[in-house]
């Protein structure tokens, strides 16, 4: 660095000491829709898509990266985590082969935000025993509507707080920004490999404005359906026990599973909705805009699987074969299962479910630019709704010596003395309806107020207050369990696809058994007189009461630009469940503040007139997820694990710093280094015990206040176009963690992949493009007792597209294009103690793109 610049950063420094009233020790809060000036491009094509996302990197005050769309209605990836992940310090979680959220510079999902035009987006998960999260959840987001992403590393102080890892904030197109008359949609087709399903992706957009270009309509619609299935070996609580044989012989202390299964998941997804942008600028200064989405996802599925449980019908083991691991000591890698003495020992168990989704957003921005002041003024409301509206068990039963080898990697055997594929064998044990309904809403109201000035190195300042209103519910019902209907599963069963579990497992896994008719099950259990009650256990409500104001001043000088800021938040929550002995239950209700102070400052300095070398410091929060703040709790009496939460945990703090080195070699090329270091101040462990429920011991992890840690890691980014029209970009993000239990011994940080790498290239002519990416990521542990440790995990993905017109594109995409599976421990380096092995598939989507 020059001596000039040397002098500049003195100046910078001198003027932080001087106006900072805070320093780095406090809390969060605030949110505005960035408006950092970023050069027009005016291209379109992936080359435009990788210049324009280059360029808001370069123009930001603080550390951002982004993603662009390509045109109109064509945004990189068919799903936005799957764009998400390229970034380098993003990882994505895949769930049933589609990127569902993801997480930010080895920070965990609900540990990060995503904000739809600088606002909240309510969201809610289909599946029954999900726990509610703060975690976005990207299968309810049409990348059709998105314009572009920022993911800001650094926070400034007018953005919500509420985010260790980072913010990502989707943009949205505006009508006035377009031609009129704007037409663009889709036309595709997509094809499930495993499932042999082809399934419609219809899209549409029309925009208009009139003459004067005062006024415009911006419209959107989407209907995108989808069969899967998932084939899988599961297996779950694995932990040292005390066994003791049939024939009374103990084994103690030794590593055993609590159970497991051949699984297929089956499910038919069918999201539609619409989005809506109205603009009114009535003069030069005044621009007022309403957002408005709506999103439904009808997510209807089933889940077949043959179970082993110990300890089903209270049999025992006759036998336990036990080895000496490195790790944990003596392990079951095999046992044999004697018969039940009073029962059944045997569990064939299928789940059949209705599920829906919403996810609705009503934002009402006014934006008036004064001779001095410039002022901005948000309302809006944001709800995520639905959930699973029946849930009906299926457990068919059978009495019989069966067996467990878990001997090879990646997969379990097992071995049955009763033909699993004769429903003779099986009679229905019990039926049981459940349903789960969730709210997550919030109202909102901001104001933001700025104006020029020029004191020492300060070219504007900005100021505002926010205010959210935010509660999330959970309601579970439970019917009664019906024991009493003596049906036969040869009377409502089906064999077996011919290729589950293709490719997956070994010779001894189990691959045929009768499977249940879904539709005539359906028919039979819904015809029944069902009586439904609260399952108190699982049942809760938040609410948020959240004041937050912010004073953030723009730096800007010769070679240097950035931001100093500070943000105050007040949280008032209340949260409520049931507590009390089983027969007792009563509503509780908790209430708790805390106040945040949080600073922060980024500094962008050219070292020439080509690179940059950026600073960030800040003070940051998140809240705990939402099924972590209160005492409810969910079970699963089958697989005999759940989750609960704990109402006296604390927020997550953390002060971290940020040091890169940007350096734009050409229009479309760039490299880039950031060093980031947290410093956590307050985390959350996972404390897993065992909790009798029904009678039935379940291994159930809660959330504990947890000792500090450090986060520390290195982003490296390449980009550049090597010849004309073909490009590469690769990135590489290293990240380690340390942290304590409660015992003082090293743990692993949840959602911590030490290593994750991508690297894409593609090729743009005139009429023809391409574009081929592989993205890595190791292993990582997800702070659940179920599935445990996640293993490192690749995925190839690729398009092609065929300008048949200027106006009509043929297109053509394939994902996972070398079938790979996602495998789970039930903890690092005890890879025999699997928890899952999936197989997704590939799937290949190809239609027509039309821009007019």
């Amino acid at each position: 660095m020059n001596l000039h610049n040397k002098k500049k950063l003195a100046l910078v420094i001198s003027s932080i000491l001087m106006t900072s009233v805070t320093g780095f020790s406090g809390a969060t809060l605030a949110n505005s829709a960035k408006t950092d000036e970023v050069e027009v491009i005016q291209v379109r094509g992936i080359r435009g898509s990788v210049v324009k996302s280059i360029n808001t990197k370069r123009y930001a005050n603080s550390i951002v990266d982004a993603v662009t769309s390509e045109d109109i209605g064509k945004f990189p990836d068919q799903n936005v985590a799957e764009s998400l992940q390229r970034i380098t310090g993003v990882s994505m979680s895949r769930n049933f082969g589609e990127g569902e959220r993801i997480s930010i510079r080895g920070t965990s999902e609900n540990q990060n935000r995503t904000l739809l035009n600088g606002q909240a987006v309510g969201s809610a998960d289909w599946w029954v025993d999900s726990s509610a999260s703060r975690g976005f959840n990207y299968t309810m987001l049409p990348s059709e509507i998105v314009s572009g992403l920022e993911v800001y590393k650094s926070p400034e102080a007018d953005i919500d707080e509420g985010s260790i890892g980072g913010t990502v904030i989707v943009r949205t197109r505006k009508p006035l920004d377009l031609d009129a008359n704007k037409i663009a949609g889709s036309v595709l087709m997509q094809h499930s490999e495993i499932s042999g399903e082809t399934d419609p992706q219809l899209a549409g957009l029309y925009s208009w404005k009139d003459d004067d270009e005062t006024f415009g309509a911006l419209v959107s619609v989407f209907r995108q359906e989808r069969n899967l299935r998932r084939d899988g070996i599961e297996a779950w609580s694995w932990s040292h026990r005390d066994v003791t044989l049939e024939d009374g012989t103990t084994i103690d202390n030794v590593y055993t599973p609590g159970g497991g299964g051949s699984a297929m998941f089956t499910q038919e997804r069918i999201r539609t909705g619409f989005s809506l942008t109205l603009q009114y600028r009535p003069s030069d200064n005044t621009d007022v805009t309403f957002n408005a989405l709506d999103s439904t996802m009808e997510a209807n599925n089933a889940n077949q699987n043959f179970l082993w449980l110990p300890g089903y019908g209270n049999s025992q083991y006759t036998s336990l074969n036990v080895v000496e691991h490195d790790k944990v000591g003596k392990f079951a890698q095999s046992g044999t299962f004697g018969l039940s003495p009073d029962g059944n020992n045997i569990l064939d168990e299928t789940k059949i479910r209705n599920s829906k989704l919403k996810t609705k957003s009503y934002d009402l921005k006014i934006e008036h630019e004064g001779e001095l002041w410039s002022s901005s003024y948000h309302i809006g409301v944001t709800e995520g709704s639905g959930g699973t509206q029946t849930d009906r068990s299926v457990g068919w039963e059978g009495n019989a010596v069966h067996s467990f080898d878990a001997s090879n990697v990646e997969s379990i055997g097992t071995n049955y003395a009763k033909d699993p594929a004769d429903g003779n064998n099986w009679q229905l044990g019990f039926l049981r309806y459940d349903s789960n309904d969730a709210l997550d809403k919030e109202y909102y109201a901001q104001a933001d107020f700025e104006r020029p000035v020029d004191l020492a190195v300060f070219s504007k300042v900005k100021m505002g207050v926010k205010y959210r209103d935010h509660k999330r519910e959970n309601i579970r019902l439970r019917s009664q369990t019906r024991t009493d209907l003596n049906w036969s599963l040869a009377d409502y069963s089906f064999a077996a696809p011919s290729d589950f579990l293709s490719g997956v497992g070994t010779n001894e896994t189990l691959r045929d058994y009768a499977m249940t008719d879904l539709a005539k099950t359906r028919a039979a259990g819904d015809a029944l007189n069902w009586q439904y009650g609260l399952l108190h256990d699982s049942n809760f409500a938040i609410k948020e009461e959240i004041v937050a104001g912010y004073v953030k001043a723009d730096i800007d000088v010769e070679g240097m630009r950035g931001n100093l800021g500070v943000r105050l938040v007040e949280t008032q929550q209340t949260t409520g469940a049931y507590v009390g002995p089983a027969d007792a239950k009563v509503w509780k209700e908790e209430d708790t503040s805390y106040f945040d102070i949080l600073p922060s400052v980024n500094l962008a300095i050219d070292l020439d007139e080509d690179m940059l070398l950026r600073f960030g410091a800040a003070r940051v929060m998140t809240r705990p997820d939402y099924a972590a703040m209160t005492n409810a709790t969910t079970y699963n009496t089958e697989t005999r694990v759940g989750t609960g939460g704990n109402s006296k945990i604390d927020p997550y703090r953390a002060t971290q710093f940020d040091i890169g080195y940007e350096w734009y070699f050409s229009e479309a090329g760039i490299f880039s280094a950031a060093i980031f270091y947290k410093d956590l101040q307050s985390t959350l462990g996972n404390n897993t015990q065992t909790e009798v429920f029904d009678g039935v011991p379940i291994e159930i992890s809660r959330p504990i206040n947890g000792p500090s840690g450090t986060l520390q890691g290195l982003e490296l980014g390449f980009q550049t176009e090597i010849v004309d029209g073909f490009g590469v970009s690769a990135n590489y993000t290293y990240v380690d963690g340390e942290s304590k239990d409660v015992d003082g011994n090293d743990i692993l940080i949840p959602g911590i992949s030490e290593s994750t790498f991508n690297i894409s290239t593609y090729y743009e002519a005139d009429t023809f493009s391409g574009r081929i990416s592989y993205n890595y990521r190791t292993g990582y542990d997800t702070g659940r007792a179920w599935p445990g440790y996640q293993d490192a995990y690749g995925q190839i993905d690729a398009s092609l597209s065929y300008n048949i017109t200027q106006n009509v594109t043929a297109v053509f995409e394939a994902v996972n294009l070398t079938d790979e599976h996602t495998v789970s421990y039930q903890e690092k380096g005890v890879e025999q103690a699997l928890t899952g092995v999936y197989a997704d598939g590939r799937r290949f989507t190809a239609g027509v793109r039309f821009n007019f």
